[in-house]
């Protein structure tokens, strides 16, 4: 069976996300999906700034715990309806695809970005898919940030939609290659996990300025190597100008072919590697227009 793990937060974004987790699972052959909530409630945060109301006393003080606790009580109640209401949508669209999927649901307290490896050790997920709400709302969501902490922290595939994305098709894929050891791995549960949709690949490399020469032969090297590990798949190679923007080349291109989705080795960083080189992986998370998929390769960077 295919277990799908989808962390919600009830806005538009994670009810897309669920949207398209149900296609994919239409097109499989049995499929488990869990709706994960993490419910932290704001009152529990320490009010570091302003350890005082405007009483002078402590927001948790005696005189205030018992309004604390009826507050928090009401939001764990809505909280929990929302999830019922999601999971009941849901399931009518679920049902509507096929009886082989099944889906289930889960209200854990605790912060997102604890809960949600523990739920990947628990649940052992083959994906975790992940709504986004595009750059310029990122910095106004919490989930945002989580989702691109998941980028660092998941161990497993990571699936992201943006919240505008409404497409289904997966005709044409994207994988951006810097001549990974682990791309035959890689691309193999790639195309295992789109399997459905017969999609065409293709292995792009935004070349650097001097290396034309060591870029064509990394890349017939590495479609030899596909060729004899991924027999009878249709995939296309392609190297594209060097560019001082990755993520901008990446995305026209992807504009340009009119692809449905790119796919990314996200490497283990070095300190010096976080500090002062930004994350391909985390720009385009929170960029891309398209759906992102990202594996985790045990190289560092």
């Amino acid at each position: 069976m295919f277990r799908i793990l989808i962390p919600v937060d009830f806005t538009e974004s994670t009810t897309n996300a669920c949207r398209y987790a149900l296609h994919l699972a239409a097109a499989m052959q049995k499929t488990e999906i869990l709706l994960l909530h993490c419910f932290s409630d704001y009152l529990l945060q320490p009010e570091l700034d302003d350890p005082f109301s405007d009483t002078g006393r402590s927001p948790l003080s005696p005189g205030s715990e018992k309004v604390t606790d009826r507050v928090m009580h009401r939001n764990h109640m809505e909280e929990h309806e929302r999830l019922e209401s999601l999971y009941n949508e849901m399931q009518v669209t679920a049902k509507a695809k096929g009886e082989h999927i099944l889906l289930k649901h889960a209200f854990i307290n605790g912060m997102p970005e604890d809960i949600i490896p523990e739920e990947i050790n628990r649940f052992k997920p083959d994906l975790l898919l992940m709504g986004t709400k595009g750059e310029d709302n990122v910095a106004r969501s919490l989930f945002g940030t989580v989702t691109t902490k998941m980028v660092e922290d998941a161990r497993v595939p990571l699936l992201t939609v943006p919240e505008p994305y409404t497409q289904h098709s997966l005709r044409r894929i994207l994988y951006a290659t810097d001549f990974d050891k682990t791309d035959a791995q890689a691309l193999a549960t790639l195309l295992q996990l789109f399997e459905p949709f017969n999609p065409e690949v293709l292995c792009a490399h935004i070349g650097t300025e001097g290396s034309e020469t060591e870029d064509s032969h990394k890349m017939e090297q590495l479609q030899a190597r596909l060729y004899t590990a991924l027999p009878n798949h249709n995939l296309q190679f392609v190297i594209l100008p060097s560019s001082d923007d990755v993520a901008d080349t990446l995305q026209e291109f992807v504009e340009r072919e009119q692809l449905e989705l790119i796919a990314i080795n996200n490497h283990q960083r070095t300190l010096f590697s976080s500090i002062f080189k930004p994350s391909l992986s985390k720009k385009l998370v929170l960029e891309a227009h398209v759906p992102m998929l990202i594996f985790h390769s045990p190289e560092k960077v």
